[in-house]
């Protein structure tokens, strides 16, 4: 039996298992020097359609992804191994806190809650989690460090500043 009749045979005929260490690894924000992880995307191995699942890795003294908040998309983490800071908060209230997740934590932060979210390891050892999502094509998500809001569906990021009318512009 050779290499892909092994695999085959591993996920069965339904295709809807698969080792995590068999898919390709995705590297993201590592150019940035404040960003940093790698992951595996499950959720596009497996072929998956309304959720997204992904095993995450963070490097040791970076962030995640920049802190964000989605108004369709629902988010939940796990923590598999190590520990981070949770930096969250609604950006109404001015202010973010950050505190300490370790592994057996879950963390959720539910659509149109407005809570922004990022982890931050703070340790010298990698940071690993799973994120489960649902996938909403039409899903807005606001950046508010860098004044962003990001249309998922045209893949449009704009800033929030300066805002317009509904007339401005028009003849």
């Amino acid at each position: 039996m050779d290499d892909n009749q092994e695999k085959a045979a591993a996920r069965g005929r339904y295709k809807n298992v698969v080792q995590a260490s068999k898919l390709p690894e995705r590297v993201w924000g590592r150019e940035t020097g404040i960003f940093g992880a790698a992951g595996f995307e499950a959720a596009v191995g497996l072929g998956a359609k309304d959720l997204g699942y992904c095993l995450v890795s963070l490097d040791p003294g970076r962030r995640s992804c920049p802190l964000h908040f989605h108004h369709s998309e629902e988010e939940m983490f796990f923590v598999l191994k190590g520990k981070s800071m949770l930096r969250q908060g609604k950006e109404e209230d001015g202010d973010y806190e950050e505190i300490e997740v370790s592994a057996g934590d879950f963390m959720a932060f539910p659509s149109g809650t407005g809570i922004a979210h990022q982890f931050v390891n703070h340790t010298e050892e990698p940071f690993e989690y799973m994120a489960v999502s649902n996938k909403v094509k039409s899903d807005v998500a606001e950046y508010p460090d860098s004044n962003k809001v990001l249309m998922r569906q045209t893949g449009m990021m704009l800033k929030r500043e300066p805002t317009l009318t509904y007339f401005d512009g028009e003849l």
